[in-house]
C-alpha cells in the first residue's frame, strides 16, 4: 500500500468506526482510520456498554450470541485482551 492511497478511509475511532475498519481489513482492504483523539476516548469510552441476554426477539438473541462469540475470539485473533468481562445482572 502506498502511503498516498487506501481502499477505505474511516472517520471516527469509536466502536462503530473501529469495527468497520477491522472488518474491512479482515476482507483484505487497506484502511486508514482517522481519529482526532485517542481511540475509543469519546462517547464510546464513556459508555457503560453491555450485551444483554434477555430478549423477546429471536433476532436480538442471535445478535447477542454472535457478539459474545466475537468478543471471545478477539483475544486469540489479535493478541489483545479486550476490556469486556462476562458478569451477571439483575433487574
Amino acid at each position: 500500500m502506498s502511503r498516498d492511497s487506501a481502499d477505505a478511509v474511516v472517520v471516527g475511532g469509536g466502536v462503530v468506526g473501529c469495527s468497520i475498519a477491522y472488518h474491512l481489513a479482515r476482507r483484505g482492504a487497506t484502511v486508514v482510520l482517522v481519529e482526532r483523539d485517542t481511540l475509543g476516548s469519546q462517547s464510546t469510552g464513556r459508555c457503560a456498554g453491555g450485551v444483554r441476554r434477555q430478549f423477546s426477539s429471536s433476532a436480538n438473541v442471535v445478535m447477542q450470541q454472535l457478539s459474545v462469540e466475537l468478543l471471545a475470539g478477539l483475544e486469540a485473533e489479535t493478541g489483545v485482551d479486550p476490556p469486556a468481562r462476562c458478569a451477571s445482572s439483575l433487574r
